[in-house]
């Protein structure tokens, strides 16, 4: 699955049940009065009841198959019933001990196919639908057990192997874990194979998640409705009755039933279409489709919509197709160009064939994620596949890109193989990371995406994991709330990260010869992390122990900061974790101690490094878990570490090296590569934030950027301004600090100029710097991007797509409510989804209170902003000066409707939390969030909640450390 862009990560996953209030399930429709004294007694005897099948089951159930007996088990929400002698027990909605107190289901029934009928009414809603089970148990056992949510079972049968009925004697439902208890009076036995049929029912949800109905506006005006599903991690069983758990792999055949006018899309090839009026009544027909290969739950998808589509074949002949509304289609074409290519590069990649007989990509109108990498039939969010060669900007068109690769990756990497348990979810998101910028520098050389790749993947992942908050990339989870927190940048970027790092260390030829072995090995089956390091280890030289050195950077959290200090030509390096909140308060020395590491935080560091003696030649050597010594040439000026930030961690050097590295940056900056110059930027913010730097030492370093003219460095160094302006707003050095980022950026605007012509790069950096340009109020940049969005505004002028965000957010920044509206009506208007995003974006820069009021209340009504957007509004207007205050009061008066809208098993809380919170400097901010969120349940956005207090708490700090010796800095440049 992808995140949906660099500032919108995390995904969003709609409503679920898991971890809240669980209320409703005992509320009744009646209400019953009895006197104080029957009452006493119908307490008493129902306690009393209770407290007897409590010991019924601690010693006369069956023990050797409760997989919790003599141990903790989860904790699996309120439904259970307090036993001071041992450990809770869950209780089923009917009232009766639910007799599973496990959250994970148990291991010895095993499903090998599916076989499922379904019929979504697009009108009314509701669904019906029929599933058949195959499974085989490995061990004697009554019982087995499911999962199931929000879902009514009307008709329920076993059968052995020779299609006899077994006598179910009780079926129970346990709402919290999302289980069934299925159990039969005579025994399922060992190694025997049985049928499970259940007819059930529900209605589709208006969330993104599990089967939902989602909708489009056609050209005539009219609503037209869709039905789609989305199953990772934990939604199939909202849709069908299922084994929902990675590990559980198993064949699917599917029929749905639909109306002449819509289309059915599922994994496989439709193989049958037939008339079900006969059946179902007229108008209906009835589609059944090729029975799939072995996969996960959470792999199944299907759609009921009215899309047309375009068709091209790979190279081995399999069938890609992009399906979208009639009236966008004609912004398919890169998309499927882009997957075909790409495809066909895996496939020689890996040396692996893709195992289906065709590829299927849709546009989904309201979809929570970037996309969904479901084997056969990937599910886009439209921005992730629409490109319009005339409306869409350089970005727009290499994020498409980028999605389509990373979810085509998965369909060996997650697909093919998938991993045994979520807490190494990794294994899926940190390849499929890493492997789309592969693909998309195979299909598009010019992009230099490996370029790129530091900006986008090690420089969010480095951040994130310099907090206390971080968790380790293979972390243990159990329920759906903690397996949703880990959809993150550490199992995306850092994932990424690491394998970039690994394949510059083993070479690329040797990994992707492992690779192909992992895959063989392991096809249509599930694997651990430890299984793909046994096979890397193989295939390397016998001096690297691949497990044993990757261990210390998929084990524990965090990363080194490798120390540089020099004597004569000896040159020293030393290691320790690099962490934010070193001695900042007690609260971060607890959440450090929540994750103890099994290696005290030292890792195996394959160090590179050049000197001025040797421009371009690169020398290694590694640091196994210690510190190291080695030589240098004795008349060397400067060393640069970390060649092009291939490896995971920082460098710092002592004062007169960071001196040396800054002169030589100001006297030919082209002698380090872009991504060296970017990587240098980045630590030497980065450690001003840790308080390992002087804050003069990258306000020195920044000065060599008046003659910079290339992308990558100039994107890293306005991500750390934009930080920087925002953390020194209420300091008397803000102003100053934004008169010296005009400065820099002058000459850059008059480099890039307002052509949209050059290099893809060229045009992002154009991009980039024009914004930031505008932003903080270069008055050329400003007057000129003024009159072009008066021009379009007034006459209709076209605005080339790469200078779009420019104007727009001169026209809303500067402007009044009538340019805001007249943004806000073209958002509404255009058809292009790309168009759409990028001016919900701009609508938050305006400078008017009452403007961003208004725009934040856009956010309560679904028909005004997709839920998928909320996130876009509140960051946008959460980043302005402005708005700030607001942002964080709307997302206070308004959590209870949020929590609604998203629930408490999403991660999108969270990130609603970090959006709003993260620029705040203040004590007084800090309590108040603290306070804010102290008694309240945010379920998977826990984690978030503590990184933004911690992110908080450090913005206090740096800023009282860093204020006066930013603005005498200031002073004297300035005044000079």
């Amino acid at each position: 699955m992808s995140d949906q862009d660099v500032d919108d990560v995390a995904f969003l996953t709609g409503d679920s049940q898991t971890g809240i209030n669980k209320r409703s399930l005992y509320e009744h429709n009646g209400v019953a009065v009895c006197s104080q004294k029957r009452a006493m007694c119908i307490a008493t005897t129902v306690f009393a009841t209770l407290f007897v099948i409590s010991l019924i089951i601690a010693y006369a159930g069956p023990q050797n198959e409760c997989p919790c007996a003599g141990e903790k088990p989860d904790d699996l929400g309120e439904e259970v019933l307090s036993n001071s002698t041992g450990p809770p027990v869950p209780l089923a909605t009917n009232g009766e001990v639910f007799p599973w107190n496990n959250v994970r289901l148990p291991s010895f029934v095993r499903p090998t196919r599916y076989n499922i009928t379904i019929h979504p009414n697009l009108t009314t809603l509701e669904v019906k639908g029929q599933v058949t089970i195959e499974f085989h148990v490995e061990k004697d056992t009554n019982f087995i057990v499911f999962h199931s949510k929000n879902l009514t079972i009307t008709e329920k049968n076993v059968q052995n192997g020779k299609g006899q009925l077994l006598n179910i004697t009780r079926l129970l439902e346990y709402s919290a874990a999302q289980q069934m208890y299925l159990q039969v009076k005579e025994k399922f036995k060992r190694r025997g194979h049985y049928v499970l049929n259940l007819r059930f029912q529900f209605r589709l949800s208006r969330e993104l998640e599990g089967f939902y109905i989602s909708s489009y506006h056609a050209e005539d005006g009219k609503t037209k409705y869709l039905a789609t599903t989305h199953f990772e991690p934990t939604y199939a069983r909202s849709a069908f009755p299922c084994f929902d758990e990675p590990q559980f792999k198993a064949r699917f055949k599917m029929s749905i039933f639909r109306d002449r006018f819509h289309i059915a899309l599922f994994n496989m090839p439709v193989v049958n279409t037939e008339d079900a009026g006969f059946y179902m009544g007229t108008g209906l027909l009835r589609d059944d489709f090729q029975e799939s290969v072995e996969m996960s739950t959470y792999l199944v998808a299907f759609v009921v919509c009215d899309y047309k589509r375009i068709t091209r074949q790979t190279q081995k002949k399999v069938s890609v197709s992009v399906y979208a509304p009639n009236e966008m289609i004609s912004q398919a074409s890169f998309a499927l160009s882009t997957a075909a290519d790409a495809m066909d590069y895996y496939e020689e990649f890996f040396g692996v064939p893709y195992p289906l007989p065709k590829q299927d990509l849709i546009a989904i109108p309201d979809f929570a994620a970037g996309a969904m990498e479901n084997w056969g039939l990937i599910t886009y969010r439209e921005t992730s596949i629409m490109y319009d060669v005339d409306e869409t900007s350089a970005g727009g068109h290499q994020w498409v890109a980028v999605v389509v690769a990373h979810e085509l990756a998965h369909q060996w990497f997650g697909n093919l193989v998938t991993m045994k348990w979520w807490n190494d979810l990794w294994l899926n998101e940190g390849f499929a990371s890493y492997l789309e910028y592969l693909g998309v520098d195979h299909i598009m050389p010019s992009w230099k995406m490996m370029d790129q790749f530091i900006l986008d993947k090690t420089h969010p992942a480095l951040n994130l994991d310099a907090l206390a908050s971080s968790h380790p990339i293979s972390v243990a989870v159990h329920d759906p709330v903690e397996i949703e927190s880990i959809f993150d940048i550490i199992s995306y970027n850092k994932g990424a990260s690491i394998l970039y790092m690994l394949e510059k260390f083993l070479h690329q030829e040797t990994l992707r010869s492992g690779l192909n072995d992992y895959l063989n090995i392991h096809k249509y089956g599930n694997a651990e992390t430890k299984d793909l390091w046994n096979v890397l280890s193989k295939h390397a030289n016998q001096s690297l122990d691949v497990k044993t050195i990757m261990d210390t950077w998929t084990r524990q959290m965090g990363f080194p900061l490798v120390t540089i200090s020099r004597e004569g030509n000896t040159i020293t390096a030393k290691q320790k974790r690099f962490i934010l909140t070193v001695n900042l308060n007690n609260e971060a020395e607890e959440m450090n101690n929540e994750s103890v590491s099994p290696f005290g935080y030292k890792w195996y560091v394959p160090l590179s490094y050049f000197t001025d003696q040797h421009i371009g030649k690169v020398h290694h050597i590694w640091m196994n878990m210690s510190d190291v010594k080695f030589d240098i040439p004795a008349d060397t000026i400067w060393i640069k570490m970390n060649v092009n930030q291939s490896g995971f961690y920082r460098v710092t050097y002592s004062d007169d090296m960071w001196q040396s590295i800054i002169s030589a940056l100001q006297h030919n900056h082209t002698v380090f590569s872009p991504a060296d110059r970017a990587s240098l930027i980045d630590d030497a913010f980065t450690l001003c934030r840790a308080g390992v730097l002087n804050a003069s030492v990258p306000l020195s370093l920044s000065l060599y950027l008046l003659h910079e003219r290339e992308y990558v460095p100039w994107a890293t160094a306005l991500e750390h301004f934009q930080s920087w302006s925002k953390l020194l707003s209420e300091s008397a050095a803000y102003k100053k600090f934004l008169e010296y980022m005009r400065r820099l950026l002058e000459p850059a605007s008059k480099h890039v100029g307002w052509e949209d012509t050059g290099t893809h790069l060229q045009k992002l950096m154009r991009s980039d710097i024009m914004a930031s340009a505008v932003l903080c109020d270069v008055q050329i940049t400003v007057k000129q991007a003024q009159k072009k969005f008066r021009d379009w505004m007034d006459k209709g002028n076209r605005i080339p797509p790469n200078l779009r965000e420019v104007v727009y957010i001169a026209g809303i920044k500067y402007g009044d409510v009538k340019d805001w509206q007249y943004c806000w009506s073209k958002y509404n208007s255009t058809g292009v989804p790309s168009e759409r995003r990028l001016l919900l974006k701009a609508l938050g820069v305006a400078s008017d209170p009452w403007i961003l009021q208004r725009y934040l209340l856009t956010t309560l009504d679904r028909n005004l902003v997709k839920p998928q957007d909320v996130k876009v509004v509140l960051a946008g207007v959460a980043v302005n000066p402005e708005g700030q205050l607001l942002a964080w009061r709307h997302l206070k008066a308004h959590w209870n409707y949020l929590q609604s809208m998203f629930g408490n098993s999403t991660y999108t809380m969270g990130t609603f939390i970090s959006a709003v919170t993260s620029h705040f400097t203040t004590e007084y901010d800090y309590q108040e969030v603290s306070q804010f969120f102290r008694p309240m349940n945010v379920g998977s956005g826990n984690r978030a909640l503590k990184q933004s207090l911690e992110t908080i708490r450090l913005n206090i700090h740096w800023v009282q450390r860093n204020k006066d010796i930013i603005n005498n800095w200031l002073n004297d440049y300035l005044g000079r």
